[in-house]
C-alpha cells in the first residue's frame, strides 16, 4: 500500500488537494479531523491518554488497511516539532512492519496567505483552526518545517490551483488513476 502522507500548517490546503488526489487516484482520505475529533469524544483534548489513543487510532488504520489490500490512503497531518517527531518514527515502524510505502508530501505557502485562508469562514464550520493567532504560534512552533525523517515533495499551494497540486503529485510518485 501506498500512504500519501500529506503535511503542512494549518488552511494550507491538505484536505482541498487530498479530495483532488481521490479524484485522480481512487485513494480513500484519512483526514487527521476525523481521528481528532473522535479522540475527543472519548478523552480529554490534549492529555497523554488522549495522545497516545490518537496515535494508536492512526497506525492501526494505517496497518488495517494495508492488510485489507487497500492500493493506498491518503493521510494529512499537521507537523509540529519535537511533539510530533514520535508519532513520525512509530509511522515509519508500523510502515516497515505492513509494507507501506510513505510518500511524503509537504504542503507549503507563505504565511501570509496562510494567514487570509486561516479566517475563511468554511474553516470554523468544518471544526478547523481559524484563529490567526493559534496559527501564528503553530507557525512559530515548527509547522513550516519540513519532517527530517525522509524526503519530502513539496508543493506550493499558493501558486497552484488544488486541481494542478494533486497531479503534480500523481506526477512525482507516478500514482495510478482507479480502473
Amino acid at each position: 500500500m501506498k500512504l500519501v502522507f500529506l503535511y503542512g500548517p494549518a488552511a494550507v490546503g491538505k484536505l482541498t488537494v487530498a479530495r483532488e488526489l481521490t479524484r485522480l487516484t481512487g485513494y480513500p482520505i484519512f483526514d487527521n479531523h476525523l481521528s481528532i475529533d473522535y479522540a475527543a469524544r472519548l478523552l480529554d483534548w490534549g492529555t497523554p491518554s488522549y495522545v497516545s489513543f490518537l496515535r494508536a487510532l492512526r497506525l492501526f488504520t494505517f496497518r488495517q488497511m494495508a492488510q485489507m489490500g487497500l492500493k493506498g490512503l491518503i493521510f494529512t497531518f499537521v507537523y509540529t516539532p519535537p511533539s510530533s517527531d514520535e508519532f513520525i518514527g512509530q509511522v515509519l515502524e508500523v510502515c516497515e512492519q505492513s509494507g507501506i510505502e510513505v510518500l511524503w508530501v509537504k504542503l507549503e505557502a507563505p504565511p501570509e496567505v496562510l494567514l487570509q485562508r486561516v479566517a475563511l469562514p468554511e474553516r470554523k464550520s468544518l471544526k478547523k483552526l481559524s484563529r490567526p493567532e493559534r496559527l501564528l504560534q503553530m507557525l512559530e512552533q515548527g509547522a513550516l518545517q519540513g519532517i527530517p525523517f525522509g524526503q519530502s515533495l513539496r508543493v506550493d499551494t499558493s501558486q497552484l490551483l488544488p486541481e494542478q497540486a494533486a497531479r503534480v503529485i500523481v506526477q512525482h510518485f507516478g500514482l495510478q488513476a482507479p480502473s
